[in-house]
C-alpha cells in the first residue's frame, strides 16, 4: 500500500533565492517517490487539536533528509494498489 508523509523540500528560484517548506510526499510501497505537492502544506484544520497534530507531522519532517527539487526521481505510481494510507510514517 502507498503511504505518505511531510518532508522538507529545498527549491531554488531562477533569481537564486532558496526557500525550504514542508510538503506532503507521496511514496509507492517500496519506498519510491511518485509524487510530492506544488505547492508548501497547509495549516487550515478544523480544529485546535487537529492543527497540533498537523504541526507535530511538519516537526517530524525535520529529521528526515531535504529532498532537493529538481533533484528528486520521481517514479510511476504503482496504480495495483488499492488505496493510499493516510498517516505519517
Amino acid at each position: 500500500m502507498s503511504y505518505w508523509n511531510h518532508r522538507v523540500v529545498k527549491k531554488t528560484y531562477p533569481s537564486k533565492e532558496t526557500l525550504f517548506s514542508v510538503r506532503e510526499v507521496y511514496y509507492n510501497d517500496d519506498d519510491t517517490i511518485y509524487a510530492y505537492t506544488e505547492n508548501p502544506a497547509n495549516l487550515e484544520c478544523e480544529s485546535i487539536e487537529a492543527l497540533k497534530e498537523y504541526l507535530l507531522w511538519c516537526l517530524k519532517s525535520l529529521d528526515k533528509p531535504i529532498l532537493i527539487d529538481g533533484e528528486v526521481k520521481f517514479v510511476d505510481y504503482n496504480n495495483d494498489e488499492i488505496a493510499i494510507s493516510w498517516g505519517e510514517t
